[in-house]
């Protein structure tokens, strides 16, 4: 990445970040919330868009692949002074894989806590109630009417009301089901370290075309990110946007192993972004 002048890194950092347009405090970029539950949920939501269908995240449905699907409808993830904005091909239907849904024999699956505020024509704005954390999906076209809205939002979220169920998402408080997740959202050492790779997360999957995949090691959530890069090129780029850039992670230490791919240490204690060759 070029560092010769701040306009042209920021111009190669919102190209490689798929980002329109950089927040900015006091002349520097501005990535990550400060916000502490913000940057719990962000850490949360992190673990349940990095799944998939080798490594389902516990809180994934035991039948329907919702959560492990997301990545392939998002278009760009962005630090907003009050919220995290996810732009999407289709918002309804993201925001319908993230809202908890209390399954007869696996309890619930979603993110608990995760709560609808409202929907436009355009954007679904989201609260996870634990933490305070919020949450914008922003679609990527607009619809003709708040009718038309109202409709697809209701075909996109019916599985959520088979049988007469009342959906979780529009409980006012958090259920019994939702409060034993707690450990999910809670503030580790490794929540900053999260919530930072959820907003790079973007180049991982689409420039670099890489699967990343937690591997659980804990009973209440996973602790090691797996990716497999095509080239040493490759390889390069992702450590270097992780642990060089303009991007970095703060506080990750990078450190070469001996085999080809890579892990990202979440455990207790320092977190590493841990590359193995």
């Amino acid at each position: 990445m070029p560092h010769t002048t701040d306009e042209r890194i920021s111009k190669e950092l919102a190209r490689l970040l798929y980002l329109g347009r950089l927040q900015t405090k006091g002349g520097r970029r501005a990535l990550d919330p400060t916000d502490r539950g913000q940057l719990a949920f962000q850490a949360l939501l992190l673990e349940c868009l990095m799944s998939n269908r080798e490594y389902p995240h516990p809180l994934e449905q035991p039948r329907k692949s919702a959560m492990a699907s997301i990545s392939g409808y998002l278009n760009a993830i962005c630090h907003q002074l009050s919220h995290l904005e996810i732009h999407t091909n289709t918002a309804y239907r993201v925001a319908s894989r993230l809202l908890p849904f209390l399954h007869d024999d696996h309890g619930v699956c979603g993110i608990p806590g995760l709560r609808l505020i409202d929907f436009t024509c355009r954007r679904v704005r989201l609260i996870h109630v634990p933490t305070g954390g919020r949450l914008d999906l922003v679609d990527s076209q607009r619809w003709h009417s708040k009718d038309i809205a109202r409709m697809v939002f209701r075909q996109e979220t019916d599985w959520h009301q088979m049988e007469g169920r009342s959906p979780l998402w529009r409980r006012n408080g958090l259920t019994d089901e939702e409060t034993v997740h707690h450990a999910c959202w809670a503030y580790t050492t490794s929540t900053p370290l999260r919530s930072a790779l959820l907003i790079r997360s973007m180049p991982l999957w689409y420039r670099f075309d890489l699967q990343p995949a937690w591997v659980s090691g804990h009973p209440t959530r996973p602790d090691r990110l797996i990716w497999d890069a095509h080239s040493d090129t490759d390889h390069d780029r992702v450590v270097e946007l992780l642990t060089r850039s303009e991007a970095r992670i703060p506080g990750a230490r990078y450190r070469e192993k001996t085999r080809c791919s890579g892990v990202l240490e979440l455990g207790s204690g320092s977190a590493q972004l841990i590359s193995i060759l």
